[in-house]
């Protein structure tokens, strides 16, 4: 994950720096809000992979966290930003200026960690051609997938998009590990697995270079116990 954390304070950047480190996470650190509006900008010209999320505070020298958040929703691509306040009387002005979630701080290392995972949730986008299948993984482009994504991982479900074919499905989130796993270990042969896309129950199968929709009649007691099953087989492919 690559976030972008704007915090004045030295010692409170440290902490971050350090917790970042431990859970695997790239972070640039920026000491004001222009700093933070320069480095989005910068990672856009650049043609560099876009930050996952930013964590702005809100009370900082130059330029405010508020009128930064302001800055970025007007000039560049859409970017989830948690805003970051000790004090709860900066909640209304940071969604208003378009923040996507608030939290009060200090707030607990593992509910932090928690919170920077939820809002940094992304759909799966196969690329299909005659010859290959290739997967990466998109960020939300405004703040209603944003919305639509969590609560889709709330339930333990990813969205898939297939590029050159005309649909889109819903599965469960491990599913997208599964297959990276496959393709990593080149023994990418053949899986299949549940559209859970209401009301439509299907069967997705991919088999290397080919993705079809499968299209059966399934009871809704049929498709929970294939559920149940699938469910049960994605646990071990579950992020550690």
């Amino acid at each position: 994950m690559k976030i972008l954390i704007a915090e004045d304070n030295p010692d409170i950047r440290m902490l971050h720096q350090k917790r970042m480190s431990k859970w695997g996470y790239h972070a640039d650190f920026a000491s004001n809000g222009k700093e933070a509006v320069e480095y989005v900008q910068k990672s856009a010209e650049k043609n560099m992979a876009h930050y996952d999320l930013c964590l702005m505070d809100i009370n900082m020298p130059i330029m405010s966290g508020i009128e930064a958040i302001q800055t970025i929703r007007k000039n560049t691509a859409y970017l989830p930003v948690i805003a970051y306040s000790a004090n709860m009387d900066n909640k209304a002005p940071s969604l208003k200026a378009g923040a996507d979630e608030f939290l009060l701080k200090p707030h607990p290392a593992k509910a932090l960690k928690e919170k920077l995972e939820e809002c940094s949730v992304k759909q799966i986008v196969l690329y299909l051609s005659d010859e290959s299948l290739s997967m990466s993984k998109i960020g939300p482009t405004d703040s209603e997938e944003l919305t639509e994504l969590r609560m889709l991982d709330k339930k333990g479900i990813a969205k898939f998009t297939i590029i050159s074919a005309p649909f889109q499905f819903l599965a469960h989130k491990n599913i997208q590990h599964k297959l990276f796993h496959e393709l990593n270990n080149n023994n990418f042969q053949y899986t299949e697995l549940l559209d859970r896309t209401h009301p439509e129950h299907g069967i997705i199968q991919i088999h290397a270079s080919k993705i079809w929709l499968k299209k059966q009649s399934l009871t809704p007691e049929q498709f929970q116990k294939m559920v149940i099953a699938e469910d049960e087989q994605m646990k071990k492919y579950e992020k550690t």
